[in-house]
């Protein structure tokens, strides 16, 4: 019975597991596609030499659509965080996995952070704001000076999801098994 009870467990375990790996790469290609509607990604682009994307057919309506990734990237987010609690609960340092589970966990919460910080400094939230109080915030200077900090403020985030995932490529590969 106990056998039986400890093979049921270690199952959900990996089913928590591999739902957490999942929507983690979801979440990923939401971010990535809030990220390239972005102005900051269209500035990057310009730099290295591609210009114009705004004007292409293609274009056009997939930069149009970024507040709605923001909400798919929020809302997907959210559950994997919440998968992610499901599998682990707080990392416990006795468990085996423990350290890498922090560790996951903690490249997680700023990525979390920054996100956060990112989306308070986009312009799909300055015109919800103007949309509700009338009043932009761009009108405050010193939200203008964070704002003048959108670009920089995306490659932190980039460097605390790229560690997270390679923390989550280290203990699990690609895919949990």
């Amino acid at each position: 019975m106990y056998l039986a009870l400890g093979q049921a467990l270690t199952s959900v375990g990996l089913y928590a597991e591999r739902l957490t790996v999942a929507l983690g790469f979801v979440t990923l290609f939401f971010a990535l596609a809030t990220f390239a509607s972005c102005r900051s990604c269209l500035s990057f682009l310009s730099y290295i030499g591609v210009k114009d994307l705004t004007n292409q057919w293609w274009f056009k309506p997939f930069y149009n659509l970024h507040g709605y990734y923001w909400y798919g990237f929020l809302i997907l987010l959210t559950i994997h965080l919440l998968a992610a609690v499901m599998h682990t609960a707080v990392p416990n340092l006795a468990d085996p996995d423990g350290l890498i589970h922090l560790i996951i966990l903690s490249f997680g919460i700023v990525s979390l952070v920054f996100t956060g910080t990112v989306l308070s400094s986009c312009r799909s939230l300055v015109g919800l704001i103007t949309l509700f109080s009338e009043k932009s915030p761009l009108n405050n200077l010193g939200y203008r000076s964070f704002y003048r900090t959108h670009s920089l403020l995306w490659g932190i985030l980039f460097l605390a999801i790229a560690g997270h995932f390679a923390s989550g490529y280290f203990h699990v590969g690609f895919w949990p098994g």
